[in-house]
């Protein structure tokens, strides 16, 4: 009898194992300019985001869920806005969410040189909030990480989306705001390291030689 309970118990663990082993996978959105790794098949809904003027902007929501965590990407569109709602999106969004529960980070951020903000937040349920947000192009782009606890901090997520340009290209910016575009680090979904062909484009900058 114990050892047909091992077998149960290691046939019930095997069959759970797919379930909570999901795959991280690059996502690719040109429509929303951005490439971010998921862990799996993002469900993508349809939202509002409510700016600072009281303005609900249309939006999309890519979400995906992993051992109990979710890890969720909000675009919102700000394309017809005035310039300087457009350039406080995320400032304002960093102050909705400090509203959420006790903040233990808060501190700017940037990716390849677009400037966010980036929050840690402990929620009443024992679960912890990471939070960044950026804007680029006209769009506000909100992380949203709820992790059970026990979970590791998601700096993979939080740290490694890459913005897109207009036309699908990889984009960063120089001390002076001038934009880069980079091949020799693309993501494999944009078609991997391209070493042979043009590092950069536009203005150099101190550590690309």
């Amino acid at each position: 009898m114990p050892r047909f309970r091992f077998l149960i118990l290691t046939l019930a663990l095997m069959a759970a194992a797919p379930a909570n082993a999901q795959a991280w996978k690059e996502y690719l959105s040109r429509e929303d300019g951005f490439v971010i790794t998921f862990p799996g098949d993002p469900i993508i809904e349809k939202t509002v985001w409510t700016d600072f003027n009281g303005t609900p902007r249309p939006a999309r929501r890519y979400n995906a869920m992993r051992n109990g965590s979710s890890y969720a990407l909000i675009v919102a569109d700000f394309t017809d806005a005035d310039y300087n709602l457009t350039r406080g999106s995320f400032a304002h969004a960093t102050y909705v969410y400090r509203m959420k529960g006790e903040v233990t980070f808060d501190s700017w951020n940037a990716i390849d040189r677009v400037d966010g903000h980036q929050l840690q937040i402990m929620l009443d349920d024992g679960n912890k909030l990471f939070f960044a947000a950026h804007q680029h192009l006209g769009r506000l782009y909100i992380l949203d990480v709820t992790t059970v606890p026990g979970s590791a901090a998601p700096i993979q997520f939080i740290q490694g989306m890459v913005f897109l340009d207009e036309n699908g290209v990889r984009m960063r910016y120089a001390v002076n705001g001038e934009p880069i575009a980079r091949t020799d680090d693309l993501p494999d979904i944009l078609g991997g390291a391209d070493l042979d062909g043009p590092i950069m484009e536009g203005q150099s900058d101190e550590f690309i030689p």
